[in-house]
């Protein structure tokens, strides 16, 4: 071994083993499935198909997420995955967000500037970078025909083709993110309560990412069966604890949903966002309205969600044009 190749050996035993764990991050189903080293060893066994030997969890200090909940990420084998949960339709800004993310889970690995900016090396684990997509879709078209798909970086960037030609410059910044895209329609929801249906994208995916969008797709329909006609109730289940014991009797997370607080705390945490948007959505009660648009500002101020993306969910969930968005937002989005 050459003098050389002995120091970077030396420097990379050296390095940071654990980026320090966000312990302001809300607890939530998310956390719970992951927090798990066993699990996080076979999640890191899947993604790569690898056998990880040691996990570290990693809640990473959020840069542009605030004090998001549903995102996870940990070291396997000097492997950084993270993962982060995205409901409802996907977004094609999750590349540069991801990034983001990535970046300050790195920086964080790194002990001063003066490290960063010195002469000797810094090593940081090879970075890898999904989104676990859950949601319900009214229309079929609207999903995938396959769970796995890759969304990159590049994608977002403007086009210099119309005036370069073959000549355009290409871009020296990419980043690849690995979506697992598990939403269902209405119709595939229902199947699986009353008959255990799975849609046969799935059945590839024998594992606790599916599981996970099981829990949260299930949840959400049964808590709009009461207030959205589209969504027929099952005839085998009428509440969501009863649909949790369902997911027990298919051996679903036996170990956290036979804990009733880690139960309660589910149930709360996928009817926060459904409360209050249907609050605002109350046809005929201005009043009722109003109160669920603060409400929703309020809470999402409070997770330290981006303003930019409030204004975005606030025109998508209440049907607002921008303008009326950005205008609630400066009277509601001040942190009291």
């Amino acid at each position: 071994m050459s003098e050389r190749e002995s120091k970077q050996k030396k420097a990379h035993k050296q390095e940071q083993k654990v980026i320090p764990v966000n312990t302001k991050a809300k607890d939530t189903f998310f956390k719970k499935v992951y927090e798990n080293e066993e699990r996080q060893r076979k999640l890191a066994s899947f993604l790569l198909g690898i056998e990880a030997e040691k996990a570290a969890t990693a809640n990473v200090r959020p840069v542009l997420f605030g004090n998001k909940e549903n995102d996870f990420s940990c070291l396997c084998d000097d492997i950084f995955y993270v993962l982060t949960e995205a409901q409802a339709s996907v977004s094609p800004n999750i590349p540069y967000r991801l990034l983001e993310y990535a970046t300050a889970g790195l920086r964080s690995m790194v002990d001063s500037e003066q490290l960063l900016y010195g002469r000797r090396r810094v090593y940081f684990p090879i970075p890898k970078l999904y989104v676990l997509q859950v949601g319900l879709e009214h229309k079929k078209e609207h999903l995938p025909q396959k769970v796995q798909y890759d969304m990159h970086l590049s994608e977002l960037y403007r086009s210099a083709t119309e005036k370069y030609g073959e000549e355009a410059p290409k871009p020296d910044l990419e980043a690849t993110v690995h979506v697992y895209d598990f939403r269902m329609t209405l119709e595939e929801v229902l199947s699986y309560i009353e008959q255990g249906d799975l849609p046969k994208r799935f059945e590839a995916y024998d594992n606790d990412m599916r599981n996970y969008a099981l829990v949260a797709n299930g949840i959400t329909y049964m808590q709009r069966t009461e207030k959205d006609a589209r969504y027929k109730m099952p005839s085998n289940r009428t509440t969501v604890a009863e649909y949790l014991e369902l997911l027990l009797e298919r051996g679903i997370f036996v170990d956290l949903l036979s804990d009733k607080e880690v139960c309660d705390m589910t149930m709360a945490q996928f009817s926060r966002d459904d409360i209050l948007i249907y609050q605002g959505r109350e046809e005929g009660r201005e009043e009722g309205r109003e109160q669920g648009i603060k409400a929703f500002i309020l809470d999402k101020v409070e997770d330290g969600v981006a303003s930019s993306t409030i204004i975005q969910k606030l025109r998508k969930h209440f049907a607002l044009d921008e303008d009326t968005a950005r205008e609630y937002f400066r009277i509601y989005g001040k942190s009291e």
